[in-house]
């Protein structure tokens, strides 16, 4: 137990130096946040929010469209054994962003919510009990307007999650559990929506393997009835992910290798009011690898690559077929006391190099992710 116990003080202590910077982080190791610590690790795995408290973090520019206003940003406390937060936008609430897609589609004056709604308040709570923490997510998404007098269109969508990290003589373990429930209606327009239920269970052990090497299967369920107007097709996902990946750290600067392979299945069933059920099936197998070193006392650079192979079978001959992609990212971290500025670069530095070289007015950066440490 004390052993165990000295290893997740350890991890805590390497979660301070390397653990932040979210998607800038690990979008640049491959694109696969369960094989390492990371702060985005505990969208789906809530316990683990605890380890990454007392924080402020922002990503302030993300492409347009991809959530409301385009950024993200999240404030976690620890006191004692206790430790909150509260956020916007950090992806996880698989209701609320099932709801945003309904809505554009929905008709009436429900599309113009979409635009409206925002997952707000979004808060964790964790408590540290011994060798496991316990943590809670409860993420609500709420908009309405009255379009006509009296009349109500209105949408609203809960998220709830609930995890578990505990320390055991394998390595450490991750659950986590997201129930969630979305509908809409448009008393003007005369639509109610149905169904719009589902959940997700997401499991992860890391396994040490000698000094520095870890060992992480990771394991994924999901299921999502989408919400739709009543009357329309009924569109069902049941969906499994499976992983193997190893991380390493070596050297005095802590250099972090990372690579892994995912194998990730949708099976859709689309069932109309009337006529015969369409089911295709989506089988993505994925492997990607990414290597982290520190420079210096405040530079470190990273970069990885990530292969997909995308074989879509079924009723639908329109999407049936076989795609494969190939992507590759790196980015950099510029720590100053306690300030970090993780950036994903921008792939065209490449081609043209930086303003200074080219006089290009190109963003140098897809993604930055600020971090201002509170301990």
């Amino acid at each position: 137990m004390k052993k165990c116990l000295a290893t997740a003080m350890v991890l805590v202590l390497t979660a301070v130096s390397v653990g932040f910077g979210a998607s800038a982080r690990w979008n640049a190791l491959g694109g696969e946040h369960r094989f390492i610590l990371d702060t985005s690790n505990y969208a789906i795995y809530p316990g683990r929010m605890y380890q990454f408290a007392d924080a402020l973090w922002i990503i302030p520019n993300i492409p347009a469209g991809a959530v409301p206003d385009n950024m993200m940003s999240g404030l976690l406390v620890k006191r004692g054994d206790m430790a909150w937060a509260i956020h916007y936008n950090m992806p996880g609430p698989v209701g609320f962003s099932a709801l945003r897609d309904a809505l554009a589609g929905a008709g009436g004056n429900l599309p113009a919510l979409a635009d409206r709604i925002r997952a707000f308040p979004d808060l964790f709570l964790a408590k540290k009990m011994g060798d496991m923490v316990i943590g809670g997510r409860l993420v609500l998404g709420l908009a309405s307007s009255e379009p006509v007098k009296d009349k109500v269109a209105k949408a609203t969508s809960v998220d709830v999650g609930l995890g578990v990290t505990k320390c055991m003589a394998l390595g450490d373990l991750d659950v986590g559990l997201r129930l969630f429930k979305a509908s809409f209606s448009d008393e003007a327009a005369n639509i109610d929506s149905k169904n719009g239920i589902g959940l997700n269970l997401d499991a992860r052990l890391m396994m040490p393997r000698g000094e520095g090497t870890k060992l992480v299967p990771v394991l994924g369920l999901r299921y999502l009835s989408e919400p739709v107007v009543s009357g329309a097709a009924e569109v069902s996902h049941v969906g499994v992910n499976l992983g193997l990946g190893f991380n390493r750290t070596t050297g005095p600067k802590k250099a972090l290798l990372v690579s892994g392979v995912v194998c990730d299945v949708d099976m859709e069933t689309t069932s109309p009011p009337a006529g015969a059920e369409v089911k295709v099936t989506t089988a993505t197998l994925s492997y990607l690898g990414g290597y982290e070193r520190k420079l210096n006392s405040w530079l470190t650079a990273r970069g990885g690559a990530r292969a997909t192979m995308t074989v879509v079978t079924g009723d639908d001959p329109a999407r049936n077929g076989i795609t494969g992609n190939f992507f590759y990212n790196f980015g950099i971290r510029v720590a100053y006391k306690k300030v970090l500025v993780d950036m994903l670069l921008s792939r065209a530095l490449l081609h043209r190099g930086p303003y200074i070289i080219s006089g290009s007015g190109a963003n140098m950066a897809t993604n930055v992710c600020l971090t201002y440490l509170l301990h």
